[in-house]
């Protein structure tokens, strides 16, 4: 069975972006060529021809030819969510299945087994704080903020996730962030009630 993966924030060819991401494997030696073979490694490692990867921002400063080199290394399905620091693969469309500002999806236990309902995703580069079919149970995934909201994200009530490659999911899974393990991490914060369930009774406390 093909999988589903997500991530964002991968900054492929940022020569800066160790120095803003101490933590990054190779930050130690300032190395971002070292860096860029890791991920490169590690996308090919966890990412199968046939699987779908949901990348949420920010894949790529390189230009031009060096974009459209990169993309043809990456395995996978691609489903792109544009950031704010994507323009030079906007002219590579060709090469994801989806390029958009914001997908909205619907993972059925048909496409991932280890999932046993309907699970509704928004996912966007930026967090929102409301989003398509929230009141319903829908889960949002974002980047951007490098792990900076996650703190934030696991105290609130709302059911949204940072799945870029600097947050505390990334590190947990290995680097891409399988579709089962986004819902497992939604199992824990409803306390195991479905997302339909946990969104009606959140709702319907906070109208009281």
């Amino acid at each position: 069975m093909n999988k589903i993966y997500f991530t964002a924030d991968l900054h492929f060819g940022h020569t800066n972006i160790l120095k803003h991401q101490p933590n990054r494997l190779f930050a130690g030696e300032n190395d971002s060529t070292k860096h860029d073979e890791w991920l490169l490694e590690l996308w090919r490692n966890t990412v199968g021809k046939k699987d779908m990867i949901y990348i949420l921002g920010d894949l790529t400063f390189l230009k031009s030819e060096g974009a459209r080199l990169l993309l043809e290394k990456l395995p996978g399905r691609k489903y792109m969510v544009v950031g704010n620091h994507d323009g030079s693969i906007k002219a590579y469309r060709q090469y994801f299945m989806r390029f958009e500002d914001i997908i909205d999806l619907t993972v059925k236990p048909t496409l991932c087994p280890e999932i046993p309902e309907n699970v509704m995703l928004t996912m966007c580069h930026y967090p929102m704080v409301t989003w398509n079919h929230k009141p319903y149970g829908s889960i949002m995934l974002h980047g951007h903020c490098h792990g900076k909201l996650d703190e934030y994200n696991a105290s609130s009530p709302d059911l949204r996730f940072d799945v870029g490659i600097d947050g505390k999911l990334a590190s947990k899974y290995g680097g891409f962030i399988p579709m089962e393990a986004i819902y497992a991490e939604t199992m824990a914060k409803t306390g195991g009630l479905s997302t339909h369930q946990y969104a009606k009774q959140f709702y319907e406390s906070a109208k009281r």
